[in-house]
């Protein structure tokens, strides 16, 4: 004979259930982010630069301070308006994440921000790739990961405004 579940227990089950849908999404989003056809790459460093916070993230890291982006020198060739590889080695430019996704608790930290770190980060969220996902594929999967059930806040870096590192934009 099956045991029946107290109130107690299903609200529990209900809130591990929505907590690993909330993280999930985040996880989701972060490594959407990160790709070339959701970010604009050049050397790979933007790309690789997202990060999921309780705290604005801030626009702030160099490239040429972080290996492997440091060896990539490219400049921008007039005639064709191209990125060409000015380095003495080829180096290709690489998407590797930089930082873990960590796991959040919807109701201690029911406000997540998404932003990238990259210290030229308000120019390149101009480009509109990140904008179509954000607004095209993130709401679709909002939609299917909750639901009726209400998430935490998440909040993604989408464009300049006003500030120079961007604004978020409530998901």
């Amino acid at each position: 004979m099956a045991k029946k579940k107290g109130l107690g227990q299903i609200v529990t089950d209900l809130e591990g259930q929505i907590n690993n849908d909330f993280n999930a999404l985040i996880q989701l989003t972060v490594d959407g982010l990160g790709t070339k056809e959701n970010s604009p790459v050049d050397t790979g460093f933007f790309a690789s630069s997202w990060k999921a916070s309780t705290q604005k993230v801030r626009a702030q890291d160099k490239r040429e301070n972080h290996a492997p982006w440091s060896t990539i020198h490219k400049t921008r060739d007039a005639a064709n308006n191209q990125w060409v590889d000015t380095s003495k080695k080829s180096v290709a430019s690489q998407i590797k994440p930089r930082f873990p996704v960590p796991e959040f608790n919807y109701k201690r930290q029911p406000t997540v921000y998404i932003g990238n770190t990259a210290e030229y980060a308000g120019y390149a969220l101009e480009s509109p790739k990140v904008a179509r996902f954000i607004q095209g594929e993130m709401r679709s999967l909002v939609q299917e990961t909750f639901g009726n059930k209400r998430p935490g806040r998440i909040f993604a870096r989408t464009g300049s405004s006003s500030s120079v590192f961007g604004a978020y934009t409530k998901l």
